[in-house]
């Protein structure tokens, strides 16, 4: 019998491996055998995740999978709801195409808020630090004068769930009415500025620290010293928000600077929050775009008095709401969320302006909403006693 030529096996050897990888290699970006052309075609990989997972997948209107799955579907668009008892569901319609993963990052919020109160003796003019870890507010209503004065809340979660009570950094008198000081966190938030009677000749300007006690006897009058002191913070400010905007395209940056105000960036620094203040037309591609980018409706044309976003790495622009000086938007610690109120309810939205939920509709004091550093609740002020003559307290609400 006639042996096989060891070179013919080595060769047929060598096109199997090689047509073996390229299938895997293929199959991996998402190609799938297509029996009716005869071919390998190329999908759309959609990653279903979500927080917290375990969520029940529709695609199409049709129970599909659970999270945390990938999907491979043909390239086109498709609305998917991700759902999960007691949450509020999570729907966008996302385009998916070839060789590209399309992920969800469903962010999903609990359907009833669950209350808690964070402090008992009132809360007046409660005021959330730069690095959102604190809140100052002054007390007026304790059982007894001494515990009358400034407090600061840490919002840091400690082991064990052991958080601790605000803490008293000072305490009011006849002569240092506290409760009616007007105050400003320093820029690093390791200060305190506490001015009495504004404007007048005989306002007190107080320095104190937000984590240790200052007694009324080692209160500083430092007015004489104010203007060092706010050009110091103004610097400090300027040089922060100058390292963010030089990561702009620059015909952000012009916007940022000559037709925006309040600007603030993300807290991974990769989106902006700014209010138009000026029309502009934003040109197309100011950056190289990127693969499975963003496919929601953007607005590349700005309005005055309104909110948008802008995405740094996707160069994508989006419209949020209109401006309501007595309700701002503000960033929810993913980045990927804004907080906002909208007729006195309280609304989480995804920074492109998708999956608005009302997450609480309750009573609260002020419009003051701030999230917990990690985004597992918000604080609100509320008062919840039936419409007492006592001050408001702060109230945490859970997100988780």
């Amino acid at each position: 019998m006639r042996r096989t030529p060891r070179l013919f096996i080595v060769t047929v050897f060598l096109i199997a491996l090689i047509l073996g990888i390229t299938f895997t290699i293929k199959y991996a970006k998402g190609y799938r055998p297509s029996f009716k052309n005869r071919a390998l075609e190329g999908t759309g990989l959609l990653a279903a995740n979500s927080y917290p997972k375990g969520a029940t997948v529709f695609i199409n209107d049709k129970l599909t999978t659970a999270t945390d799955d990938t999907l491979n579907l043909p390239p086109g668009e498709y609305p998917v709801k991700i759902a999960k008892d007691g949450y509020i569901p999570w729907e966008k319609t996302l385009k998916l195409e070839p060789e590209l993963v399309t992920q969800t990052n469903a962010r999903l919020f609990p359907s009833v808020p669950n209350l808690k109160p964070l402090t008992f003796s009132g809360a007046t003019n409660p005021l959330p630090s730069p690095d959102g870890e604190k809140i100052v507010f002054s007390v007026n209503n304790a059982t007894t004068d001494t515990k009358n004065g400034l407090y600061v809340l840490d919002l840091l979660d400690r082991p064990f769930s052991l958080n601790s009570d605000p803490r008293q950094i000072s305490r009011t008198s006849a002569k240092y009415d506290l409760a009616k000081a007007q105050l400003i966190w320093s820029p690093d938030s390791g200060q305190i500025l506490a001015t009495l009677n504004p404007g007048e000749t005989n306002e007190i300007n107080l320095l104190l620290s937000p984590t240790s006690f200052t007694d009324i006897a080692d209160f500083k009058d430092v007015t004489a010293r104010l203007p060092v002191i706010f050009k110091e913070w103004q610097d400090l400010q300027a040089k922060k928000l100058h390292e963010q905007l030089k990561t702009l395209p620059e015909p952000m940056q012009l916007i940022a600077t000559a037709s925006a105000k309040m600007v603030t960036f993300s807290p991974d620094e990769k989106k902006m929050l700014y209010v138009a203040t000026a029309s502009a037309q934003l040109a197309s591609n100011l950056i190289p775009p990127l693969p499975a980018s963003s496919t929601q409706k953007e607005t590349r044309t700005i309005e005055p008095n309104h909110y948008y976003i802008y995405d740094l790495e996707e160069d994508k622009n989006f419209l949020i709401s209109p401006f309501n000086q007595n309700a701002p938007v503000i960033w929810y610690p993913d980045s990927n969320h804004v907080i906002m109120v909208e007729n006195t309810k309280i609304i989480i939205a995804e920074y492109d302006a998708t999956n608005r939920h009302t997450v609480y509709a309750g009573p609260f004091s002020q419009n003051f909403i701030f999230p917990w550093p990690n985004g597992s609740r918000l604080i609100i002020l509320a008062s919840l006693n039936g419409g007492s003559a006592l001050p408001p307290n702060l109230y945490s609400i859970n997100l988780k």
